[in-house]
């Protein structure tokens, strides 16, 4: 009768990989890292306005006003002029 293998666990992992704790208190090991404490309040005053909406201009977007955009942006190379034809031809389509 064989025994499964049972998974190696440590009781404790904090003392052998000396990681900080989960609560996230300041170690000098870790000066980097991202405590409790060095996280901000997140108040925000209450005469505070944002000056732009960007979701009001994502929805004021039509089709048509992409379209117009678009248009005003996009620079096209210029098209070359038809060639010259020789003296005495005529053109194509014409009898």
């Amino acid at each position: 009768m064989s025994h499964p293998l049972k998974p190696f666990v440590i009781p404790s992992r904090q003392p052998v990989t000396k990681e900080p704790d989960p609560g996230g208190r300041w170690s000098p090991q870790f000066p980097d890292m991202m405590g409790y404490k060095s996280q901000g309040g997140g108040k925000v005053p209450d005469d505070y306005q944002w000056n732009t909406n960007p979701k009001q201009w994502q929805e004021e977007l039509t089709v048509e006003s992409l379209a117009r955009r678009y248009d005003k942006l996009r620079v096209l190379p210029p098209k070359s002029e038809a060639p010259a034809l020789p003296e005495g031809a005529k053109p194509e389509g014409s009898k």
